[in-house]
């Protein structure tokens, strides 16, 4: 099957299986068969509201992202060559910006790969291509990393997914001699990468952002908001990444 409608195809199934769309569609299935089997139909559709509800609700959001956390040790970035940044997405069709730059999640990450860089003098490689149209995100990285007064020294511009982001970046720092690098997405994509990265040859040490405290619980986390769904899409969304991620063959890196 060609790469691109493979790519198509996951992400497809993705949309499919995680929220809003997998509860509504479960509400809707239900409503159709109340006509002639009402037993049935009624759970159906019952089971999809109170699911997409309850994914609504801060303080079920809040848990589900702290269950993708990575786990292993805190390692030191002795040894490391480089800082690797990961892509998150792009915001397009802007009135400022020329048009697209980095989304909010993607600026969170440079945000702290700049940070980590000062911090250690290391030098930065941004990875992100292009998903469907539009500018490589590596380009527009290196642009958000330069407002942090950071100056990036590879931009890897053709991956689509977290595999390609560890596949191309490896390719990039073993032509310098890199393996051992620092690696800089947020917390909940942290433990996915990382496997990555280690499936591509390298040897990565968790430098991950945005990282939430145990909650302490309120009102407020009981009162369903539009963020807490799309915290709770993004925690499956892992959830769902990991599973593939184990199902799928590893390939002996180069």
């Amino acid at each position: 099957m060609p790469s691109s409608l493979l790519f198509l195809l996951k992400k497809t199934v993705s949309v499919v299986l995680l929220p809003p769309t997998s509860p509504l569609l479960m509400a809707v299935l239900g409503l159709l068969l109340m006509r002639r089997y009402r037993r049935t139909g009624t759970a159906l559709a019952a089971t999809g509201v109170l699911t997409l509800y309850a994914l609504c609700l801060p303080a079920l959001a809040g848990w589900l992202e702290r269950t993708t956390y990575y786990s292993g040790p805190a390692q030191p970035l002795t040894g490391a060559g480089a800082i690797v940044v990961l892509g998150a997405g792009t915001a397009d069709n802007l009135v400022d910006y020329d048009g697209q730059t980095v989304n909010g999640w993607a600026l969170e990450r440079v945000r702290a790969g700049a940070r980590l860089a000062k911090e250690s003098g290391l030098p930065v490689l941004v990875s992100g291509g292009v998903v469907w149209d539009g500018r490589p995100e590596g380009e527009l990285m290196r642009e958000a990393m330069s407002e942090f007064g950071v100056d990036v020294r590879w931009v890897e511009s053709a991956s689509r997914d977290t595999a390609d982001n560890a596949t191309l970046s490896a390719a990039m720092l073993r032509d310098a001699g890199i393996t051992r690098v620092a690696l800089v997405t947020h917390a909940m994509h942290m433990r996915r990468s990382m496997e990555e990265f280690r499936r591509a040859g390298l040897d990565p040490v968790a430098a991950p952002t945005m990282i939430r405290r145990p909650a302490t619980w309120s009102f407020s986390d009981f009162v369903p908001s539009s963020r807490a769904l799309q915290q709770s899409g993004w925690a499956l969304h892992e959830w769902l990444g990991w599973l593939a991620q184990r199902l799928r063959p590893q390939v002996p890196s180069p």
